[in-house]
């Protein structure tokens, strides 16, 4: 009898925490997203000021380059643009590689599909976002924003264009 009170009350808690834990790791792989594509981008400031260079970061793989699209979801590269030409050639070191993201789509501003880096740690045109959304629908969205001075910083949901994440 005990046993089967015991089993009764532990089916109760996993059909009531099984929701909220599934909320929890949808919004922890959000996270890991944002500091990843974050981390990425502030290396790329980071080298481009180091090696006195052009840095580009940009959708795409090390062996297709730099796609033209405004999703990142399939993963980014960020390399030393020792020609300015913004696509990576032969010879140009590739500095990061972020893999492709799993139920997540991540997408720039229209014409922004790369975000280059000055010697000078600046990151010129027009102020840049990237938003993050996930299966937990708008709520839980998130953004990044590069400045022209190259500073990158979070935004969450309430500034969002939510029509840009599906419900």
């Amino acid at each position: 009898m005990e046993l089967m009170v015991t089993v009764a009350i532990a089916g109760i808690l996993l059909v009531t925490g099984a929701p909220a834990l599934q909320n929890f790791s949808r919004l922890q792989q959000m996270k890991a997203a944002v500091n990843t594509l974050q981390n990425d981008l502030m290396m790329s400031r980071s080298s481009a000021v180091h090696l006195n260079t052009r840095v580009v970061a940009c959708p795409g793989t090390p062996g297709a380059g730099c796609s033209d699209s405004t999703d990142w979801s399939g993963g980014w590269i960020v390399f030393a643009d020792n020609n300015a030409d913004r696509q990576r050639q032969a010879g140009e070191n590739l500095i990061r590689r972020g893999q492709q993201t799993e139920q997540m789509l991540i997408l720039s501003n229209a014409g922004r599909t790369r975000i280059r880096f000055l010697p000078d740690g600046s990151a010129p045109g027009s102020n840049s976002s990237i938003t993050f959304c996930g299966p937990g629908g708008p709520a839980q969205a998130r953004k990044l924003v590069i400045s022209n001075v190259g500073r990158i910083r979070r935004d969450a949901a309430p500034t969002l264009d939510l029509s840009l994440c599906p419900t």
